[in-house]
């Protein structure tokens, strides 16, 4: 790193749009009210949001203690991998962080097909 130029390695979702269309219901219970158009910030809606957002909904939101139980441990899997990727990304091993991607994507997509169908 220079004086004035800061080098980052980091993780972040480039199409937003692109975890509503992979995980539908999940970006449902993670975000469950509607955009009512106030003037803000936009909210974060990207893939490592997503596992704040779910593991939030599980602890204070208006799961069913069956939901909540079924979810738990994938969930719980999603946010390890989640918090060893930061610590990958701190540590500037981008190789592990890779490969941790891939294991939060997949512990998603398993959350993905136990989640209820939307209500639409």
């Amino acid at each position: 790193m220079g004086k004035i130029l800061q080098i980052r390695v980091s993780a972040y979702t480039y199409r937003p749009e692109d975890v509503e269309e992979r995980y539908p219901r999940l970006t449902a219970l993670a975000w469950p009210e509607p955009d009512t158009g106030a003037p803000g910030p936009e909210p974060k809606t990207g893939l490592l949001e997503l596992v704040e957002a779910l593991s939030d909904q599980a602890r204070f939101g208006g799961w069913s203690k069956e939901l909540v139980a079924d979810m738990e441990p994938v969930l719980a899997k999603a946010k390890d991998r989640k918090a060893r990727l930061e610590k990958a990304l701190a540590d500037w091993d981008a190789h592990t962080a890779d490969s941790l991607s891939y294991e939060i994507e997949d512990a998603l997509a398993s959350l993905e097909k136990m989640a209820p169908k939307s209500e639409d």
